[in-house]
C-alpha cells in the first residue's frame, strides 16, 4: 500500500492526467435500505426468556455502544468484554442442503471469538460510496458480521443486536456461499486476487486513481494509474477469506461493488470501485 505521501505526491506528478482537488463527499441516501438487509432479525433471533442480560452495574465497559465500531473492536480484543455481551444461550444455527440443524452454545462453553480475519484490517462490500456513512450512524440497531470463506463456498454469520442500550451478540449462523447476493462477484473477486493474470485482465485501462492530497487535509488529487502502475504500487489484496460488515446495506445494483479494506487504529483504508461491463466485472477505480 502507498503509505508515504512524499511518494504519492511524486506518482501523482508523474500520472498523465490529473485534475484538480475534489473536496467533502456526496450526500447520503435515505437509510431506509436497512431494512432489506439478508440476515435482518426475525423471529429466529428473538430473546427467550432464559437468556442472560448482563446487569449495567456490572459491565467493565460501559461506553463502547454509541457506534457499532467501537464496540467491536473491543468485543475482539477483550475477553471478559465478550463473554459479557454473549446472550447465552447461544442460538447456532447451520443451514445445509439437507435443511436446518439448531443447537445452543452455553456459557460454560464459550470460547474466545476474534472474529476478523486479520488484527490489522477487516473488509467491507457496499453497493455505492454513499452506503460507506452506514458505518457512523448512531441509529443502527441490528450488523452482522460474516465472516466468507472462499475456498469451502461457506459464511458463518454473527449476528449483534442493540438490547437494552447494550451491543450484543444474539446469533451465530453458517450458510451456504451461494445464498448470499454476492455470491457472483465474490466468485469473481476469488480469482481476481489470487490470479496475477486474471487481474490484469479485469483492470480498467487507465484506472481511475484519487490519493490524498499532500498540501490539503480536506482534499483529494485524482489521476489514473495504467495497469503496470497499479501492479507496482497495489496493495495486499485478501485472498481466500474476508470479512463482511453488514450495517444496513444492500445490493439492489447487481453492477456494481465497493470493496473497502479498513485498518483496525492503524489508519489504513484502501477502496476498490468494480462495475460489471457487458456481462464481465471490470476494477474501474482505486482510493487510499
Amino acid at each position: 500500500m502507498m503509505k508515504k505521501i512524499g511518494n504519492l505526491f511524486f506518482l501523482v506528478l508523474f500520472l498523465a492526467a490529473c485534475d484538480t482537488g475534489k473536496s467533502g463527499s456526496q450526500d447520503v441516501k435515505n437509510q431506509n435500505e436497512m431494512a432489506d438487509s439478508t440476515y435482518s432479525a426475525d423471529s429466529d433471533s428473538e430473546l427467550s426468556a432464559e437468556s442472560e442480560i448482563p446487569d449495567n452495574d456490572g459491565l467493565t465497559y460501559k461506553n463502547v455502544d454509541e457506534f457499532f465500531g467501537d464496540f467491536i473492536f473491543s468485543f475482539v480484543q477483550d475477553h471478559h468484554l465478550q463473554k459479557q455481551r454473549v446472550l447465552f444461550p447461544l442460538k447456532y444455527v447451520r443451514e445445509t442442503a439437507g435443511g436446518q440443524t439448531v443447537s445452543a452454545i452455553e456459557k460454560n462453553s464459550w470460547k474466545h471469538e476474534p472474529i476478523f480475519i486479520s488484527p490489522e484490517y477487516y473488509t467491507v462490500f457496499f453497493n455505492n460510496e454513499d452506503q460507506m456513512e452506514l458505518e457512523n450512524s448512531t441509529d443502527t440497531k441490528v450488523v452482522d458480521i460474516e465472516k466468507i470463506n472462499l475456498n469451502k463456498n461457506s459464511i458463518k454469520v454473527f449476528h449483534f443486536e442493540k438490547v437494552k442500550g447494550l451491543w450484543m451478540l444474539c446469533q451465530e449462523r453458517e450458510t451456504s456461499l451461494d445464498q448470499s447476493p454476492l455470491a457472483g462477484f465474490l466468485k469473481f473477486y476469488g480469482a481476481f486476487a489470487s490470479d496475477s493474470l486474471q487481474q490484469r485482465n479485469a483492470i480498467e485501462d487507465p484506472l481511475r486513481f484519487v490519493t490524498a492530497d499532500p498540501e490539503n487535509d480536506f482534499a483529494a488529487i485524482e489521476g489514473t494509474l495504467s495497469v503496470d502502475q497499479w501492479f507496482a504500487f497495489k496493495p495486499a489484496l485478501p485472498e481466500g477469506e474476508l470479512t463482511n460488515v453488514r450495517y444496513g446495506q444492500t445490493y439492489k445494483n447487481p453492477n456494481e461493488i465497493v470493496l473497502v479494506k479498513r485498518g483496525i487504529s492503524n489508519g489504513m483504508l484502501d477502496i476498490l470501485t468494480f462495475v460489471k461491463k457487458n456481462g464481465r466485472w471490470k476494477f474501474v477505480s482505486y482510493e487510499n
